[in-house]
């Protein structure tokens, strides 16, 4: 066997960011250990509004939530436009 029994909630990306936001509910600042994350689709809405109200001054990194050694990484500029993908 090569992966433990439920590893999968901290080794993907959207699973453990689901898992932090929902014990950072639960404990309060003891769980501020990442920085703002959104998952797309369903977060899409608001990135946007988050990146408007920052006048686009911030950069973003997106990546795929089931790869792996870097593949698919893309560094999102302070204009760019990103279109609403699933898994990001």
């Amino acid at each position: 066997m090569n992966h433990f029994a439920g590893s999968w909630c901290v080794g993907r990306k959207d699973s453990m960011w689901r898992n932090v936001i929902r014990n950072r509910r639960l404990y309060g600042k003891f769980f501020d250990i990442a920085p703002m994350t959104y998952i797309f689709p369903e977060d899409y809405k608001r990135w946007n509004i988050d990146r408007e109200m920052a006048n686009f001054k911030n950069m973003y990194i997106m990546k795929p939530v089931a790869s792996s050694c870097g593949r698919g990484i893309k560094v999102v500029g302070k204009k760019q436009q990103v279109k609403n993908r699933s898994g990001y």
